[in-house]
């Protein structure tokens, strides 16, 4: 199987609100696992037109209290992939 393009996504700054210091780390890696494997399992062609953007905006994740970090996680990097389609899903700005 021939590998696609190599795509890199830098995060520099996550701002969560509610959590605890320590399930940081546990929301990060989750995050990093779930987005990876989206990005990995969809069209990537979606993500050329992004270049460097300075910004990208994604929906608002809602979640109960008590959520675990793995799963705060993951749904983070849902709504952050959904943001990557461009315009009509959230897109650049």
């Amino acid at each position: 199987m021939k590998a696609g393009p190599r795509v890199e996504i830098v995060i520099d700054e996550l701002v969560l609100h509610g959590f605890s210091q320590s399930d940081r780390d546990a929301i990060g890696e989750s995050l990093s696992r779930e987005l990876g494997r989206l990005v990995e399992a969809g069209d990537r062609s979606a993500l050329s037109g992004l270049g460097d953007a300075p910004v990208l905006y994604s929906p608002n994740v809602t979640l109960q209290p008590g959520t675990r970090p793995g799963v705060v996680g993951s749904r983070v990097a849902q709504a952050v992939h959904a943001s990557l389609g461009g315009p009509g899903q959230g897109g650049s700005k």
